[in-house]
Protein backbone atom coordinates (compact mmCIF):
# COMPACT_ATOMS: atom_id res chain seq x y z
CA UNK A 1 0.00 0.00 0.00
CA UNK A 2 1.38 3.42 -0.99
CA UNK A 3 2.30 5.51 2.04
CA UNK A 4 0.27 8.43 0.65
CA UNK A 5 -2.87 6.26 0.97
CA UNK A 6 -2.24 5.92 4.72
CA UNK A 7 -2.13 9.71 5.08
CA UNK A 8 -5.28 10.13 2.98
CA UNK A 9 -7.20 7.54 5.01
CA UNK A 10 -6.11 9.31 8.20
CA UNK A 11 -7.12 12.68 6.76
CA UNK A 12 -10.47 11.30 5.60
CA UNK A 13 -11.13 9.95 9.09
CA UNK A 14 -10.51 13.43 10.52
CA UNK A 15 -12.55 15.14 7.81
CA UNK A 16 -15.56 12.88 8.15
CA UNK A 17 -15.58 13.45 11.92
CA UNK A 18 -17.97 16.29 11.00
CA UNK A 19 -20.55 13.60 10.24
CA UNK A 20 -20.52 12.35 13.83
CA UNK A 21 -19.62 15.56 15.68
CA UNK A 22 -23.11 15.94 17.22
CA UNK A 23 -23.72 12.26 17.99
CA UNK A 24 -21.75 12.14 21.24
CA UNK A 25 -23.38 15.30 22.67
CA UNK A 26 -27.01 14.61 21.75
CA UNK A 27 -28.28 15.09 25.32
CA UNK A 28 -26.79 18.59 25.63
CA UNK A 29 -28.00 19.62 22.19
CA UNK A 30 -31.55 18.52 23.10
CA UNK A 31 -31.40 20.80 26.14
CA UNK A 32 -30.05 23.81 24.21
CA UNK A 33 -32.92 23.85 21.69
CA UNK A 34 -35.50 22.00 23.85
CA UNK A 35 -35.75 19.22 21.28
CA UNK A 36 -37.74 16.00 21.27
CA UNK A 37 -36.39 12.77 19.80
CA UNK A 38 -37.94 13.75 16.48
CA UNK A 39 -35.97 17.01 16.62
CA UNK A 40 -32.74 15.03 16.94
CA UNK A 41 -33.84 13.02 13.93
CA UNK A 42 -34.29 16.24 11.97
CA UNK A 43 -30.71 17.30 12.78
CA UNK A 44 -29.39 13.93 11.65
CA UNK A 45 -31.43 13.96 8.45
CA UNK A 46 -30.33 17.51 7.63
CA UNK A 47 -26.77 16.20 7.24
CA UNK A 48 -27.98 13.25 5.15
CA UNK A 49 -30.03 15.53 2.92
CA UNK A 50 -27.07 17.86 2.51
CA UNK A 51 -24.89 14.90 1.54
CA UNK A 52 -27.45 13.71 -1.02
CA UNK A 53 -27.85 17.21 -2.48
CA UNK A 54 -24.08 17.67 -2.58
CA UNK A 55 -23.39 14.37 -4.33
CA UNK A 56 -26.15 15.12 -6.84
CA UNK A 57 -24.61 18.54 -7.49
CA UNK A 58 -21.15 17.05 -7.99
CA UNK A 59 -22.54 14.38 -10.31
CA UNK A 60 -24.64 16.71 -12.45
CA UNK A 61 -21.96 19.39 -12.80
CA UNK A 62 -19.12 16.91 -13.24
CA UNK A 63 -17.02 18.86 -10.70
CA UNK A 64 -15.58 15.65 -9.28
CA UNK A 65 -13.86 14.98 -12.63
CA UNK A 66 -13.35 18.49 -14.01
CA UNK A 67 -11.13 19.62 -11.12
CA UNK A 68 -8.34 18.09 -9.08
CA UNK A 69 -9.78 15.81 -6.36
CA UNK A 70 -7.22 17.02 -3.81
CA UNK A 71 -8.39 20.63 -4.28
CA UNK A 72 -12.06 19.64 -4.01
CA UNK A 73 -11.50 17.63 -0.82
CA UNK A 74 -9.38 20.39 0.75
CA UNK A 75 -11.92 23.13 0.02
CA UNK A 76 -14.83 20.99 1.21
CA UNK A 77 -12.98 20.25 4.45
CA UNK A 78 -12.54 23.98 5.06
CA UNK A 79 -16.17 24.76 4.18
CA UNK A 80 -17.50 21.95 6.37
CA UNK A 81 -15.24 22.92 9.28
CA UNK A 82 -16.42 26.55 9.13
CA UNK A 83 -20.13 25.63 8.91
CA UNK A 84 -19.74 23.11 11.74
CA UNK A 85 -17.96 25.62 13.97
CA UNK A 86 -20.67 28.29 13.53
CA UNK A 87 -23.13 26.00 15.33
CA UNK A 88 -21.45 26.75 18.68
CA UNK A 89 -22.42 30.43 18.51
CA UNK A 90 -24.70 31.22 21.44
CA UNK A 91 -28.44 31.60 20.89
CA UNK A 92 -28.54 30.86 17.17
CA UNK A 93 -32.02 29.79 15.99
CA UNK A 94 -32.63 26.11 15.46
CA UNK A 95 -33.36 26.53 11.75
CA UNK A 96 -29.93 28.17 11.32
CA UNK A 97 -28.33 25.17 13.04
CA UNK A 98 -30.20 22.89 10.61
CA UNK A 99 -28.97 24.96 7.65
CA UNK A 100 -25.39 24.75 8.91
CA UNK A 101 -25.63 20.96 9.31
CA UNK A 102 -27.06 20.81 5.78
CA UNK A 103 -23.96 22.66 4.54
CA UNK A 104 -21.82 20.19 6.51
CA UNK A 105 -23.57 17.38 4.63
CA UNK A 106 -22.90 19.09 1.30
CA UNK A 107 -19.24 19.42 2.26
CA UNK A 108 -19.05 15.73 3.13
CA UNK A 109 -20.17 14.99 -0.43
CA UNK A 110 -16.84 16.43 -1.54
CA UNK A 111 -14.84 14.81 1.26
CA UNK A 112 -16.04 11.20 1.14
CA UNK A 113 -16.76 10.06 -2.47
CA UNK A 114 -14.20 12.43 -4.00
CA UNK A 115 -11.78 11.27 -1.33
CA UNK A 116 -12.25 7.72 -2.59
CA UNK A 117 -11.32 8.90 -6.07
CA UNK A 118 -8.24 10.62 -4.61
CA UNK A 119 -7.08 7.36 -3.01
CA UNK A 120 -7.47 5.57 -6.34
CA UNK A 121 -5.25 8.14 -8.07
CA UNK A 122 -2.40 7.03 -5.82
CA UNK A 123 -2.77 3.25 -5.92
CA UNK A 124 -5.45 1.98 -8.34
CA UNK A 125 -4.20 -1.62 -8.28
CA UNK A 126 -4.92 -1.88 -4.56
CA UNK A 127 -8.11 0.19 -4.60
CA UNK A 128 -10.22 -2.49 -2.90
CA UNK A 129 -7.79 -2.84 -0.01
CA UNK A 130 -7.31 0.92 0.39
CA UNK A 131 -11.03 1.68 0.29
CA UNK A 132 -11.70 -1.15 2.75
CA UNK A 133 -9.42 0.58 5.24
CA UNK A 134 -11.13 3.91 4.61
CA UNK A 135 -14.68 2.58 5.05
CA UNK A 136 -13.54 0.61 8.11
CA UNK A 137 -12.42 3.83 9.79
CA UNK A 138 -15.74 5.48 8.98
CA UNK A 139 -17.62 2.52 10.47
CA UNK A 140 -15.68 2.91 13.70
CA UNK A 141 -16.57 6.59 13.71
CA UNK A 142 -20.26 5.66 13.36
CA UNK A 143 -20.02 3.25 16.30
CA UNK A 144 -18.00 5.46 18.65
CA UNK A 145 -20.91 7.59 20.00
CA UNK A 146 -22.51 4.41 21.40
CA UNK A 147 -19.34 3.65 23.36
CA UNK A 148 -19.26 7.21 24.68
CA UNK A 149 -22.84 6.83 25.93
CA UNK A 150 -22.13 3.40 27.43
CA UNK A 151 -19.18 4.51 29.57
CA UNK A 152 -20.93 7.73 30.58
CA UNK A 153 -18.31 10.14 29.24
CA UNK A 154 -19.69 13.65 28.84
CA UNK A 155 -18.07 16.41 26.83
CA UNK A 156 -18.98 20.05 26.54
CA UNK A 157 -20.91 20.14 23.27
CA UNK A 158 -19.24 23.34 22.05
CA UNK A 159 -15.80 21.91 22.77
CA UNK A 160 -16.62 18.65 20.98
CA UNK A 161 -17.91 20.36 17.83
CA UNK A 162 -15.01 22.84 17.88
CA UNK A 163 -12.44 20.04 18.03
CA UNK A 164 -14.12 18.28 15.10
CA UNK A 165 -13.79 21.47 13.06
CA UNK A 166 -10.11 21.84 13.95
CA UNK A 167 -9.45 18.22 12.97
CA UNK A 168 -11.18 18.86 9.64
CA UNK A 169 -8.94 21.86 8.97
CA UNK A 170 -5.93 19.67 9.73
CA UNK A 171 -7.35 17.14 7.25
CA UNK A 172 -7.57 19.86 4.60
CA UNK A 173 -3.89 20.72 5.08
CA UNK A 174 -2.80 17.08 4.75
CA UNK A 175 -4.78 16.55 1.53
CA UNK A 176 -3.58 19.84 0.01
CA UNK A 177 0.08 19.03 0.70
CA UNK A 178 -0.23 15.50 -0.71
CA UNK A 179 -1.99 16.60 -3.89
CA UNK A 180 -3.19 14.18 -6.57
CA UNK A 181 -1.61 10.83 -7.27
CA UNK A 182 0.33 9.90 -10.43
CA UNK A 183 -2.65 7.96 -11.80
CA UNK A 184 -5.02 10.94 -11.83
CA UNK A 185 -6.79 11.15 -15.19
CA UNK A 186 -8.23 14.66 -15.67
CA UNK A 187 -11.35 14.98 -17.78
CA UNK A 188 -10.28 15.87 -21.33
CA UNK A 189 -13.52 17.62 -22.23
CA UNK A 190 -14.09 20.35 -19.66
CA UNK A 191 -17.43 21.42 -21.15
CA UNK A 192 -20.58 21.07 -19.05
CA UNK A 193 -22.40 18.08 -20.57
CA UNK A 194 -23.81 15.84 -17.86
CA UNK A 195 -26.26 14.17 -20.29
CA UNK A 196 -23.37 12.82 -22.33
CA UNK A 197 -21.42 11.76 -19.22
CA UNK A 198 -24.43 10.06 -17.63
CA UNK A 199 -25.12 8.35 -20.94
CA UNK A 200 -21.62 6.84 -20.95
CA UNK A 201 -22.16 5.51 -17.44
CA UNK A 202 -25.64 4.13 -18.05
CA UNK A 203 -24.45 2.34 -21.19
CA UNK A 204 -21.69 0.68 -19.19
CA UNK A 205 -23.31 -2.61 -18.12
CA UNK A 206 -20.66 -3.42 -15.52
CA UNK A 207 -20.97 -0.02 -13.86
CA UNK A 208 -24.78 -0.26 -13.81
CA UNK A 209 -24.60 -3.78 -12.33
CA UNK A 210 -22.17 -2.65 -9.63
CA UNK A 211 -24.27 0.42 -8.83
CA UNK A 212 -27.48 -1.63 -8.59
CA UNK A 213 -25.73 -4.06 -6.26
CA UNK A 214 -24.63 -1.10 -4.13
CA UNK A 215 -28.19 0.24 -4.00
CA UNK A 216 -29.38 -3.12 -2.65
CA UNK A 217 -26.60 -3.01 -0.07
CA UNK A 218 -27.62 0.51 1.00
CA UNK A 219 -31.28 -0.56 1.34
CA UNK A 220 -30.12 -2.77 4.19
CA UNK A 221 -27.05 -1.10 5.73
CA UNK A 222 -28.15 2.14 7.41
CA UNK A 223 -31.57 0.79 8.33
CA UNK A 224 -29.86 -2.13 10.07
CA UNK A 225 -27.55 0.22 11.97
CA UNK A 226 -30.57 2.30 12.98
CA UNK A 227 -32.46 -0.81 14.14
CA UNK A 228 -29.57 -2.33 16.13
CA UNK A 229 -30.50 -0.60 19.43
CA UNK A 230 -34.19 -1.43 18.84
CA UNK A 231 -33.55 -5.13 18.21
CA UNK A 232 -31.14 -5.35 21.15
CA UNK A 233 -33.71 -3.71 23.42
CA UNK A 234 -36.36 -6.18 22.27
CA UNK A 235 -34.07 -9.08 23.14
CA UNK A 236 -32.94 -7.58 26.45
CA UNK A 237 -36.49 -7.06 27.71
CA UNK A 238 -36.63 -10.81 28.31
CA UNK A 239 -33.54 -10.59 30.53
CA UNK A 240 -33.52 -8.86 33.89
CA UNK A 241 -29.83 -9.30 34.75
CA UNK A 242 -28.53 -6.37 32.68
CA UNK A 243 -28.86 -2.60 32.79
CA UNK A 244 -30.91 -1.82 29.68
CA UNK A 245 -29.44 1.55 28.65
CA UNK A 246 -25.81 0.63 29.35
CA UNK A 247 -26.00 -2.80 27.71
CA UNK A 248 -27.80 -1.58 24.59
CA UNK A 249 -25.27 1.22 24.09
CA UNK A 250 -22.24 -1.00 24.64
CA UNK A 251 -23.49 -3.83 22.45
CA UNK A 252 -24.55 -1.38 19.73
CA UNK A 253 -20.95 -0.16 19.65
CA UNK A 254 -19.66 -3.70 19.15
CA UNK A 255 -22.31 -4.73 16.61
CA UNK A 256 -21.74 -1.66 14.43
CA UNK A 257 -18.00 -1.39 15.16
CA UNK A 258 -17.26 -4.99 14.17
CA UNK A 259 -18.02 -3.83 10.64
CA UNK A 260 -14.58 -2.20 10.71
CA UNK A 261 -13.06 -5.68 10.97
CA UNK A 262 -15.44 -6.86 8.24
CA UNK A 263 -14.08 -4.20 5.88
CA UNK A 264 -10.44 -4.95 6.69
CA UNK A 265 -10.88 -8.73 6.38
CA UNK A 266 -12.83 -8.23 3.15
CA UNK A 267 -9.95 -6.20 1.74
CA UNK A 268 -7.47 -8.96 2.61
CA UNK A 269 -9.67 -11.69 1.13
CA UNK A 270 -10.13 -9.71 -2.10
CA UNK A 271 -6.38 -9.91 -2.77
CA UNK A 272 -6.72 -13.64 -3.48
CA UNK A 273 -10.34 -14.07 -4.53
CA UNK A 274 -11.31 -10.70 -5.97
CA UNK A 275 -13.88 -8.10 -4.94
CA UNK A 276 -16.85 -9.87 -6.63
CA UNK A 277 -16.33 -12.84 -4.29
CA UNK A 278 -16.37 -10.57 -1.22
CA UNK A 279 -19.54 -8.89 -2.48
CA UNK A 280 -21.25 -12.24 -3.10
CA UNK A 281 -20.41 -13.67 0.34
CA UNK A 282 -21.39 -10.45 2.15
CA UNK A 283 -24.74 -10.00 0.41
CA UNK A 284 -25.59 -13.70 0.67
CA UNK A 285 -24.85 -14.00 4.40
CA UNK A 286 -26.42 -10.69 5.44
CA UNK A 287 -29.48 -11.53 3.33
CA UNK A 288 -29.66 -14.98 4.91
CA UNK A 289 -29.74 -13.40 8.37
CA UNK A 290 -32.50 -11.00 7.24
CA UNK A 291 -34.50 -14.06 6.22
CA UNK A 292 -34.01 -16.32 9.24
CA UNK A 293 -33.64 -13.93 12.19
CA UNK A 294 -37.38 -13.26 12.63
CA UNK A 295 -37.87 -17.05 12.77
CA UNK A 296 -35.03 -18.00 15.14
CA UNK A 297 -34.24 -14.80 17.00
CA UNK A 298 -35.51 -13.15 20.18
CA UNK A 299 -35.47 -16.42 22.13
CA UNK A 300 -32.00 -16.51 23.72
CA UNK A 301 -30.18 -13.28 24.45
CA UNK A 302 -26.61 -14.53 23.91
CA UNK A 303 -27.60 -16.21 20.65
CA UNK A 304 -29.14 -12.92 19.49
CA UNK A 305 -25.91 -11.08 20.30
CA UNK A 306 -23.93 -13.62 18.27
CA UNK A 307 -26.30 -13.20 15.32
CA UNK A 308 -26.08 -9.41 15.50
CA UNK A 309 -22.27 -9.47 15.57
CA UNK A 310 -22.23 -11.83 12.60
CA UNK A 311 -24.70 -9.57 10.79
CA UNK A 312 -22.75 -6.43 11.64
CA UNK A 313 -19.56 -8.00 10.24
CA UNK A 314 -21.04 -8.83 6.83
CA UNK A 315 -23.54 -6.00 6.37
CA UNK A 316 -20.73 -3.54 5.56
CA UNK A 317 -17.85 -5.73 4.35
CA UNK A 318 -18.95 -5.40 0.71
CA UNK A 319 -19.34 -1.61 0.71
CA UNK A 320 -15.79 -0.57 -0.32
CA UNK A 321 -15.74 -3.21 -3.04
CA UNK A 322 -18.70 -1.71 -4.87
CA UNK A 323 -16.73 1.55 -5.07
CA UNK A 324 -13.57 -0.25 -6.14
CA UNK A 325 -15.43 -2.19 -8.84
CA UNK A 326 -17.36 0.83 -10.13
CA UNK A 327 -14.19 2.91 -10.36
CA UNK A 328 -12.37 0.13 -12.22
CA UNK A 329 -15.04 -0.50 -14.89
CA UNK A 330 -16.22 3.05 -15.68
CA UNK A 331 -14.33 5.49 -17.97
CA UNK A 332 -11.23 6.73 -16.16
CA UNK A 333 -12.16 10.37 -16.64
CA UNK A 334 -15.57 9.82 -15.03
CA UNK A 335 -14.54 8.06 -11.81
CA UNK A 336 -15.52 11.01 -9.62
CA UNK A 337 -18.92 11.40 -11.28
CA UNK A 338 -19.54 7.65 -11.07
CA UNK A 339 -18.77 7.47 -7.36
CA UNK A 340 -20.70 10.62 -6.37
CA UNK A 341 -23.74 9.52 -8.39
CA UNK A 342 -23.62 6.06 -6.81
CA UNK A 343 -23.40 7.57 -3.32
CA UNK A 344 -26.21 10.03 -4.04
CA UNK A 345 -28.73 7.35 -5.01
CA UNK A 346 -27.52 4.90 -2.36
CA UNK A 347 -27.91 7.33 0.55
CA UNK A 348 -31.31 8.45 -0.77
CA UNK A 349 -32.45 4.82 -0.68
CA UNK A 350 -31.14 4.41 2.86
CA UNK A 351 -33.34 7.25 4.11
CA UNK A 352 -36.41 5.44 2.77
CA UNK A 353 -35.67 2.18 4.59
CA UNK A 354 -34.72 3.98 7.81
CA UNK A 355 -38.15 5.63 7.81
CA UNK A 356 -40.05 2.45 6.89
CA UNK A 357 -38.33 0.19 9.45
CA UNK A 358 -38.65 2.65 12.34
CA UNK A 359 -42.30 3.34 11.40
CA UNK A 360 -43.26 -0.35 11.50
CA UNK A 361 -41.00 -1.40 14.40
CA UNK A 362 -43.65 -0.98 17.13
CA UNK A 363 -46.15 -3.16 15.27
CA UNK A 364 -43.95 -5.95 13.83
CA UNK A 365 -40.87 -6.07 16.10
CA UNK A 366 -38.00 -8.18 14.82
CA UNK A 367 -39.91 -8.90 11.61
CA UNK A 368 -38.54 -5.59 10.35
CA UNK A 369 -35.61 -7.73 9.19
CA UNK A 370 -37.85 -8.89 6.34
CA UNK A 371 -38.19 -5.26 5.23
CA UNK A 372 -34.40 -5.23 4.79
CA UNK A 373 -34.34 -8.55 2.90
CA UNK A 374 -35.11 -7.24 -0.63
CA UNK A 375 -31.91 -5.16 -0.51
CA UNK A 376 -29.30 -7.95 -0.40
CA UNK A 377 -31.47 -10.26 -2.53
CA UNK A 378 -31.93 -7.82 -5.42
CA UNK A 379 -28.38 -6.52 -5.00
CA UNK A 380 -27.08 -10.06 -5.38
CA UNK A 381 -29.24 -10.75 -8.45
CA UNK A 382 -28.20 -7.57 -10.27
CA UNK A 383 -24.54 -7.97 -9.35
CA UNK A 384 -24.09 -11.65 -10.22
CA UNK A 385 -25.81 -11.17 -13.57
CA UNK A 386 -22.81 -9.21 -14.82
CA UNK A 387 -19.89 -10.22 -12.58
CA UNK A 388 -20.53 -13.76 -11.36
CA UNK A 389 -18.75 -14.77 -8.16
CA UNK A 390 -15.17 -14.96 -9.33
CA UNK A 391 -13.39 -12.78 -11.85
CA UNK A 392 -10.35 -14.04 -13.69
CA UNK A 393 -8.91 -10.60 -13.34
CA UNK A 394 -9.03 -9.63 -9.68
CA UNK A 395 -10.85 -6.37 -9.17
Amino acid sequence: MHKAVIFIVFAEMLGTSLWFSTNGVITQIKEIWLLSDSGIGIITNSVQLGFIFGTLLFAVTGFADRYKPSIIVSLCCLTGAFANFLIVIDNIPFFIALLLRFIVGMSLAGIYPVGMKLIITWDPKRAANSLSLLVGMLVMGSALPYLIRAVGITFDWQYTIGVASILCIFSSAIIFMLGDGPYHKPKKNQNFNFISDFGKLFKNKKYVSSALGYFGHMWELYAFWTCVPLLLTLSLLKTTSFSLEYTVSLLSFFVIGIGCMGCIVGGIVSKNYGSPFVVFVSLFLSGLICLVYPLIGNNYFYFDVFIFLFWGFFVISDSPHFSAISSSVCPKDLVGTALTLQNCVGFSISMITIYVTTFFYDSIGNYIAWILLPGPVLGLVFFIKEFGIFEKKKI
